[in-house]
C-alpha cells in the first residue's frame, strides 16, 4: 500500500506535497486540520501519515501520541518541519514517531524521506488475462 496522508496548514504547501508525492506514484490526500485528519483517516488506512510541527491547532509531535493511543493508528507516523535538525530528532524521539523530514530539503527531501519508510511506490499493473 503506497497511500500517504499529509497534514499541513499551509495551503500552498500542502498541494505541492501532495502533488509531488501523486506524480512519484503515491496515493498521497492532504489535511489541513484535525477535522480534516479524523475524515481521511475514516477512509482507510495508509502506510504514511507526514505531519507538519508547528500548526495553530495542534503540535504534530502532539497529534503522534494522539493517533497512536486513540486512534490504533499503525501507518508511519513522520514529523515535517523548518525547525532545527536537532530540534526535530528530539520532538521525534519524545514523540515516538517513526522519522522526520525536514522541509528544508524541498520536495525532493520529502521524496526521498517517503521512499526511505515506505519504498517506492505500488505500481498499479494490470494483470494478463489468458
Amino acid at each position: 500500500m503506497s497511500r500517504v496522508l499529509v497534514i499541513d496548514d499551509s495551503p500552498m504547501l500542502l498541494e505541492l506535497t501532495v502533488r509531488a508525492l501523486t506524480a512519484a506514484g503515491y496515493d498521497a490526500v492532504g489535511a489541513p486540520d484535525l477535522a480534516t485528519l479524523d475524515q481521511k483517516l475514516a477512509e482507510g488506512p495508509f502506510a504514511l501519515i507526514l505531519m507538519d510541527v508547528n500548526m495553530p491547532e495542534m503540535f504534530g509531535d502532539d497529534v503522534v501520541e494522539y493517533l497512536r493511543q486513540v486512534k490504533k493508528v499503525v501507518a508511519k507516523l513522520v514529523l515535517y518541519s523548518d525547525i532545527s535538525e536537532a530540534e526535530l530528532d528530539a520532538k521525534t524521539k519524545n514523540s515516538g514517531a517513526d522519522g522526520y523530514i525536514l522541509k528544508s530539503g524541498g520536495l525532493e527531501g520529502v521524496l526521498g524521506g517517503v521512499m526511505g519508510l515506505i519504498g517506492a511506490p505500488a505500481l498499479n499493473v494490470p494483470t494478463a488475462v489468458p
